[in-house]
């Protein structure tokens, strides 16, 4: 009986696929079995890169390959994705990604004479508002409009008042320091987004992709035994794989073959870098 798998071997790495210049007419037919558009695959290509992210679809015509049909379309839809990866499209999509994540730079500061403008600005708001509310109230509810009113034209008063006001000249080295802090913090990021995604170069987003994949299976016990519970469930024996996440769990369902073959064409990706 053969194994039951349920992904494809390079979707362990590209996890995704793509029809473009596809030479090999045993990959083009199997792509057309999937059912699966250029453009689609492009875009599960660009997701998983960027994210990173390691969605598998759960495809039950998988199961149909065989082992050595598995690992010999590994190199094929390797080879591919390689070229997409390279690809002036790919590069594109690349660089709208770097914009994307680019830091927001922190707001100019207001400083006292602006937030005191705004401030009084207000008050005369309030102001105007509640004397007009007061005179569409009945004669004998208009009073307890009084004390409010009188409060907000004591602030407006005391605004200006040098020993009563918040809007000290001194709080302007404050709101100063403060900001210099944020654009400090803000050059920092820069130069941490200006490393991580530099421009025209995917580089980095890959090589975290993929040894994102190698260190993830490289613990993977193929051995671990699995039982059947009482409803039917397969489950592992052990509690320390059963409570691994679905990411090891596929890698697992893979196989031992499989999985060796995709952390070979990703070893060999990431040295194409160096």
């Amino acid at each position: 009986m053969k194994k039951l798998f349920f992904i494809l071997p390079i979707l362990l790495l590209v996890l995704g696929f793509t029809a473009q210049r596809i030479l090999d007419d045993k990959l083009k037919n199997l792509l057309q079995q999937f059912k699966i558009e250029e453009e689609t695959a492009k875009s599960n290509i660009y997701y998983a890169v960027s994210g990173p992210s390691f969605y598998i679809p759960n495809v039950k015509i998988l199961k149909d390959l065989t082992v050595g049909d598995r690992i010999s379309i590994i190199e094929s839809i390797g080879k591919n994705i390689k070229e997409y990866v390279a690809s002036k499209e790919f590069v594109e999509k690349y660089n709208q990604l770097r914009e994307d994540r680019k830091p927001t730079s922190p707001e100019a500061p207001k400083y006292t004479s602006q937030l005191k403008d705004e401030a009084r600005e207000s008050l005369k708001k309030s102001i105007a508002e509640t004397e007009k509310s007061k005179t569409q109230m009945a004669k004998d509810q208009q009073a307890m409009f009084d004390e409010i009113i009188k409060s907000l034209k004591q602030q407006l008063v005391e605004i200006d008042d040098p020993a009563k006001t918040m809007y000290k000249p001194e709080m302007d080295e404050y709101i100063k320091q403060g900001y210099e802090m944020q654009m400090d913090e803000y050059k920092n990021k820069v130069a941490e987004w200006e490393t991580e995604y530099p421009v025209n170069n995917p580089k980095p987003i890959v090589v975290k992709w993929i040894n994102a994949f190698l260190e993830k299976s490289a613990d993977v016990n193929f051995n671990a035994k699995t039982v059947k519970n009482k409803d039917g469930i397969i489950k592992f024996a052990d509690q320390e794989y059963e409570y691994k996440d679905s990411q090891w769990k596929l890698y697992y369902r893979a196989g031992k073959e499989t999985v060796a073959a995709a952390r070979v064409f990703a070893q060999s990706w990431l040295n194409d870098f160096k």
